[in-house]
């Protein structure tokens, strides 16, 4: 999620696609680092808690090279000079309803 939709996220309390981590992380250099997000691409700040049953069919393993390579990423590794990697991810397009959503420090 791209913090800079931020506002529009937290007023609407959706977002129309996302990556999808199940590790809760206090801090957006931790989000970075275990998710391999370049700082130009987010300063992933946004966090949000959803029912994951609302996107259950519409869930799957992203393709490495933002989802655009030929291999499965289930854990994040294929961006090494942007962070450590090593944590699951998953991928929807569905509009996801979230409970909360909040912003986490630097």
């Amino acid at each position: 999620m791209d913090s800079k939709y931020a506002e529009q996220t937290m007023r609407n309390m959706e977002v129309p696609g996302s990556y999808i981590g199940f590790s809760k992380f206090d801090s957006a250099k931790q989000v970075q680092d275990a998710c391999q997000i370049s700082p130009t691409w987010s300063d992933a700040k946004l966090r949000g808690e959803f029912n994951t049953l609302q996107i259950m069919d519409n869930i799957y393993v992203p393709k490495a090279v933002g989802d655009t390579g030929d291999l499965l990423e289930p854990i994040t590794s294929y961006y090494p000079q942007y962070g450590k990697g090593g944590y699951s991810q998953l991928k929807t397009n569905s509009v996801t309803k979230f409970n909360k959503v909040d912003m986490i420090g630097d």
